[in-house]
């Protein structure tokens, strides 16, 4: 009995081993499971982070420049993927106009075009410092009417420009409620008719009109703000020029030219700027500008002998 006995345990041995290999693997293959999902959330969250940190590359594209004729004025549309940093423009050889951007990706502007054939040049930079340029001529000959033209001036005063195919009469001008001012045409260009005014202090409206020969009128308006210019004096004292230069405002700064030599005096927020300037020897010429932060400038040529 006892020898049949063991034989049957020897026998139920087997099966017994069998379940805990099975166990065994079960548990290693649910452990290999985990770690491979572990390691699959890590690398997707790793992924996400890595493009979260990386910084975004725009492809740089060309912006859209769009300019369309309305009568006596031209409208500039620039559209571009990237903010536009600095955007200019001009007429034929002149001095280049600033259009503020403030970084924006759309910007509009209305220009008035110029009397007869002019070339337009536009200049276009993104923050990319990409530049595009644009160039085209446009052509104005005022269809039977006088076309004027009213000009901001570099010493901030405004130019009125009066033109026609025919001959023009004369022009009139007023500022705001101001008794009105008359320019006659004169005989040698009967075709062209142009006056430099000064502006105002403050806000001001300026309103212009220009009658040809056959009394056709064209009326135009424009709202300008005065600037008060720097009050500039210079006194010898010895061996040194004293510049003074003051404003009821904020001076900005005082750039001048001694003998070929270029200087600036800049200090911030003082209505006055004053300095002691060496002097040589002999001769000296020297050519100031004093621009306080408004925008009015003062310019002055003086010669001192030493």
């Amino acid at each position: 009995m006892n020898q049949i006995l063991q034989i049957e345990n020897k026998k139920n041995k087997g099966p017994v081993e069998i379940e805990k290999i099975v166990k065994f693997f079960v548990i290693a293959i649910i452990l290999f499971a985990v770690i491979l999902i572990g390691l699959g959330v890590y690398n997707v969250v790793k992924k996400k982070e890595e493009t979260k940190n990386t910084p975004t590359v725009v492809q740089n594209q060309k912006p859209e420049i769009n300019i369309t004729k309305e009568d006596e004025e031209i409208v500039i549309q620039v559209t571009h993927n990237l903010p536009i940093s600095t955007l200019t423009y001009r007429w034929n050889e002149e001095e280049e106009q600033n259009i503020q951007t403030n970084n924006q990706t759309e910007i509009t502007k209305r220009i008035t075009l110029p009397f007869g054939t002019n070339t337009l040049e536009i200049s276009v930079i993104d923050t990319n410092g990409n530049e595009t340029k644009y160039q085209k001529e446009y052509v104005l000959e005022g269809n039977g009417k006088p076309v004027i033209d009213l000009k901001l001036t570099t010493d901030n005063k405004i130019k009125i420009t009066a033109q026609d195919n025919a001959k023009l009469k004369y022009i009139i001008y007023k500022w705001n409620n101001n008794e009105p001012k008359t320019v006659e045409v004169n005989s040698q260009n009967p075709t062209i008719l142009e006056e430099i005014t000064e502006i105002p202090l403050g806000q001001n409206t300026l309103k212009v009109q220009a009658v040809n020969t056959s009394d056709v009128t064209t009326t135009k308006e424009l709202e300008v703000k005065g600037i008060k210019k720097p009050v500039v004096t210079f006194k010898k004292n010895g061996d040194k020029l004293t510049i003074r230069a003051e404003d009821e405002g904020t001076m900005k700064e005082v750039r001048y030219t001694l003998n070929g030599k270029e200087y600036i005096i800049q200090y911030k927020n003082k209505k006055v700027i004053e300095y002691d300037q060496p002097l040589q020897p002999g001769e000296n010429n020297i050519e100031l500008t004093a621009e306080n932060v408004d925008g009015g400038i003062t310019k002055k040529k003086v010669k001192v002998i030493n």
